[in-house]
């Protein structure tokens, strides 16, 4: 429900709205009058742009709010419009609203830092107001910097999930075009390679394009640990797509959240469980977990329905699946300590459809 305030007497609109300036960059000019009269209804003022290069150089008089634009355009695409906005104005809160087929594009997109996307023809322009409003709720509470897109979709605040949580509709628009989910997940795979200071993890990942994919996601902590998870997308489920999206989100949500703590796999654990309960639009996965303490030289994890193995060239461990994320992986059996010595491996595969592998070393060890 939008949050409204009284204008004069009869009026209401958005809080969001107040004297707030969008600007609508798209060359469809018949788009631009319906979207702009909507967005003034709403209580919004507007400047319009009818190319990326036109946005840009309005951009250089103009103190937007938000921006909303295409990906096709001509003269300067949508992608290249994003990734120059994202450089010159990085605190500038972009959403996107395309036709394009291809969703590489979308989530190319997002990487530059959008926060929501909607797809054209735009259906219910409740869509397009929630997403809006949403959008400036974040920049003006100073969240839209910190926040993943997946974090924005799901709107989860301060680690924690409502008991009744609302997904964003876009869960619909993936469990109804799952090409467009695989497309959208493959795309968001995080870079193979990634180093902090002497420590160095890559992963490898092979797959069949026939299934749902394998994600893969992680990130480096200030205390030197590095967190990573795996999830097999391709659920028993047929909200494979949405639940690996919810993970992501909350994932990042509780690394946002540490503050100077250390991560913990029970933790994070919990509150994805919560998360997968609370939402009509999960379903079990499976998955793995885990933390490297990169100070101690140790990696602990957690597994929920894959089994995998362990090696740093001395010895080796296998990891038993145990119950699936959603299924109360917490009575899994949690491996911790493991010595990563100078490098260790860990690798696991879904016979059929996909191998994967993730390297952690220190210096030049392979």
């Amino acid at each position: 429900m939008h949050k409204t305030i009284e204008v004069g007497t009869n009026a209401a609109m958005p809080v969001a709205a107040a004297q707030k300036l969008i600007m609508l960059v798209d060359d469809d000019p018949i788009f631009r009058r319906i979207t702009s009269g909507f967005l003034e209804s709403q209580g919004y003022k507007v400047v319009e742009a009818e190319d990326g290069l036109d946005g840009l150089q309005k951009l250089r008089n103009h103190e937007p709010d938000l921006i909303l634009c295409d990906l096709s355009m001509p003269i300067l695409d949508g992608i290249e419009f994003v990734e120059e906005v994202s450089l010159e104005y990085p605190s500038m809160p972009l959403i996107v609203v395309s036709a394009t087929d291809d969703i590489a594009d979308v989530a190319k997109a997002l990487r530059f830092g959008i926060k929501d996307f909607l797809p054209k023809p735009i259906g219910n322009h409740e869509h397009l107001a929630c997403a809006i409003e949403n959008t400036l709720d974040d920049s003006d509470n100073h969240l839209s910097d910190q926040r993943d897109f997946s974090s924005q979709w799901f709107r989860i605040d301060s680690g924690d999930v409502p008991e009744e949580q609302e997904l964003h509709w876009h869960l619909e628009y993936l469990d109804d075009n799952p090409s467009a989910a695989k497309d959208l997940l493959h795309a968001l795979l995080p870079d193979k390679d990634t180093s902090q200071g002497d420590w160095k993890c890559g992963y490898r990942l092979l797959q069949s394009t026939d299934v749902m994919p394998l994600v893969v996601d992680y990130a480096w902590l200030m205390n030197g640990q590095f967190a990573f998870y795996i999830v097999d997308s391709n659920s028993e489920g047929q909200h494979g797509a949405a639940t690996t999206l919810l993970v992501r989100a909350l994932f990042h949500d509780y690394l946002r959240n540490l503050k100077c703590f250390n991560a913990d796999l029970k933790d994070l654990a919990t509150l994805l469980e919560k998360g997968i309960k609370c939402s009509d639009c999960s379903t079990p996965v499976k998955a793995l977990f885990g933390i490297a303490d990169l100070s101690e030289g140790t990696l602990s994890i957690l597994p929920a329905g894959l089994d995998a193995q362990w090696a740093n060239g001395y010895l080796s461990q296998h990891i038993n699946a145990g119950e699936m994320l959603g299924d109360n992986c917490l009575k899994n059996f949690i491996t911790t300590d493991l010595n990563i010595q100078s490098a260790c491996q860990l690798t696991l595969s879904c016979l059929g459809s996909s191998s994967f592998s993730l390297d952690i070393y220190r210096g030049a060890n392979a």
